[in-house]
C-alpha cells in the first residue's frame, strides 16, 4: 500500500524539522564552549602577559642592583640608595606579582616572606638566584602564554572543521529534502554544498590562511544571510586572534621600556647574519652604544628621569636606522646596532651622525652633567675585518666602545688590534 504523497511530504517535514533542532542545539552547545573556552584562554594571556611584565621589570631592577653591589668602592650613601631600591621592588612585586606562581622555598619567596618581618637580609649571592629564579619563572611564563595561544589556534581548527561539517549537513539534508519536493533547486544547493565541502577538507594552517578561505565563500553573488553572518564571525574571530598573535610576538622580541629589540632578537639576528655572510662574503658592523654618565644622571635625577633619557635615546637611534638594522638595547643604558651588508666607512658615518644628532638633542638636566650635555660614545667592529665569528665581533665592539670611554667619551671609535694582539 503506497502511502499518500501529502503524507511523506509532512513526514520529511517532520524529519527535517527534527534534525535541525537537534543540529542547532549542538552547534549552539559547541559555540557556546568555544566562546567560554576562547575568553577563558585570552584572559589567562592577559592575566600572563601582566604577570610577564612584572618579572621582567623585578629581574631588571634586580640586576641592576646586582651590579651596583658589585662595586668595590660602594658608598654609604649607595648601600642605603640599594636598600631603599630592594624596599620598593619587593612592595611592588609582592602586591602585583601572583603568588601562586612563586616556586615554594626558593630565594624569592624567602625575599618576600622576610621583607614583612624586616628580617630580609640581601647580599650578591641571594640576589643571583633570585635573578636564577625569576629567569626560570620568566621562560615558564612565556611557555604558558605561547601554550594558551596554541590552544586557542587547535580550538579554532576544531571549530573550523565542526561548522564545516555542520554546514555540509545541512546543505546536504536540505538539498535531499529539497530534491524529493522541488527539484528546480538542486542545482543551487548542490553547488553551495560543494563550495561547503572543499572550505572542509582544505582548512588552512595558519589563523590568516583561514579566515581568508572562510570569506571566499561570500563570493557568490547572493549568499544566505544567515551564511554571511556565519563566515564573517568566524572570519572575525581568526583576525582577532591573529592580531593578538601579534602582539604576542612584539612582546617577546622588544624592549618593554625602550621598544627595541631586546638581546636574544638581537642575538638571534647576529648569529643568523653572520652565517650568511661567511656564505655570500658581505661585511657586517656592529655599534656598541654606551650613555656617558649615565650613573651619576640616573643618582641625581632619580630612574624616572633616566628612563625618559633611555626611551628618547632609543628614539633617535631608531629614527636614524635603516629598514635592514637591528636596533637593540643591550643592557642597562647600552646600546647595540646590527648593520647587515654594511662596511666600516659606512657604519662610522651612521654612528657619527647618530652621535652628533645625540650631543645636539637637548635633554632635561643636562646641563649639569660633567660636559654640560648628554652625549654618548659608540664603538665599532666589522666582520670579518674585525672578528672570526658573532661573539668575538661583540666582544671588539665593546673593546672598541672602552676605547672611546678612554679617550675622553663623545666620540665614535672602530676597533683595531693593538700591535701582538692575537687573531681574532
Amino acid at each position: 500500500m503506497m502511502q499518500d504523497p501529502q503524507s511523506l511530504a509532512k513526514r520529511s517535514l517532520r524529519w527535517a524539522f527534527a534534525s535541525g533542532t537537534a543540529i542547532l542545539a549542538v552547534a549552539i552547545a559547541v559555540t557556546a564552549w568555544f566562546g567560554i573556552f576562547q575568553s577563558e584562554q585570552l584572559r589567562c594571556i592577559d592575566e600572563e602577559q601582566a604577570f610577564y611584565r612584572d618579572l621582567v621589570q623585578c629581574r631588571v631592577t634586580l640586576a641592576s642592583l646586582d651590579d651596583r653591589l658589585s662595586q668595590p668602592d660602594l658608598s654609604a650613601a649607595d648601600s642605603s640608595d640599594i636598600e631603599a631600591r630592594l624596599v620598593l621592588e619587593r612592595a611592588r612585586f609582592a602586591e602585583s606579582g601572583r603568588r601562586e606562581a612563586i616556586r615554594r622555598g626558593g630565594q624569592v619567596e624567602s625575599w618576600l616572606t622576610e621583607g614583612k618581618s624586616g628580617k630580609a637580609k640581601i647580599n650578591r649571592e641571594s640576589i643571583g638566584l633570585m635573578l636564577i629564579e625569576l629567569d626560570t619563572m620568566i621562560s615558564a611564563s612565556i611557555r604558558k602564554i605561547a601554550d594558551s595561544s596554541s590552544s586557542i589556534v587547535s580550538a579554532l581548527h576544531l571549530f573550523m572543521v565542526f561548522i564545516g561539517a555542520t554546514l555540509f549537513t545541512i546543505v546536504f539534508a536540505t538539498g535531499r529534502l529539497m530534491l524529493s519536493n522541488y527539484r528546480h533547486l538542486l542545482v543551487p544547493l548542490n553547488h553551495l554544498a560543494n563550495r561547503l565541502t572543499q572550505l572542509n577538507r582544505n582548512i588552512p594552517e595558519s589563523i590568516h590562511e583561514t579566515a581568508e578561505a572562510t570569506s571566499t565563500i561570500l563570493s557568490d553573488p547572493d549568499p544566505s544571510p544567515d551564511l554571511r553572518y556565519v563566515t564573517e564571525s568566524v572570519a572575525g574571530l581568526c583576525r582577532d586572534i591573529e592580531e593578538k598573535n601579534k602582539k604576542l610576538d612584539e612582546l617577546y622580541i622588544r624592549d618593554e621600556k625602550t621598544s627595541l629589540y631586546n638581546y636574544r632578537h638581537f642575538k638571534e639576528h647576529l648569529i643568523i647574519d653572520v652565517e650568511r655572510s661567511k656564505r655570500f662574503g658581505d661585511c657586517i658592523s656592529l655599534a656598541m652604544v654606551d650613555i656617558d654618565h649615565f650613573k651619576q644622571y640616573n643618582d641625581s635625577y632619580g630612574h624616572i628621569a633616566g628612563d625618559r633619557v633611555l626611551e628618547k635615546m632609543a628614539e633617535i637611534i631608531r629614527g636614524q636606522c635603516r629598514v635592514t638594522d637591528i636596533p637593540s638595547r643591550f643592557g642597562g643604558e647600552e646600546f647595540a646596532i646590527l648593520f647587515p651588508k654594511t662596511d666600516r666607512h659606512m657604519s662610522f658615518e651612521i654612528a657619527e651622525r647618530l652621535r652628533q644628532i645625540i650631543e645636539a638633542e637637548p635633554f632635561d638636566h643636562e646641563h649639569r652633567q660633567p660636559e654640560g650635555q648628554l652625549t654618548v660614545s659608540i664603538g665599532l667592529a666589522t666582520w670579518p675585518d674585525d672578528a672570526a665569528d658573532w661573539y668575538s665581533l661583540i666582544n671588539n665592539a665593546d673593546s672598541a666602545l672602552y676605547k672611546a670611554k678612554e679617550q675622553g667619551r663623545n666620540r665614535v671609535i672602530a676597533f683595531s688590534r693593538e700591535p701582538g694582539d692575537p687573531e681574532a
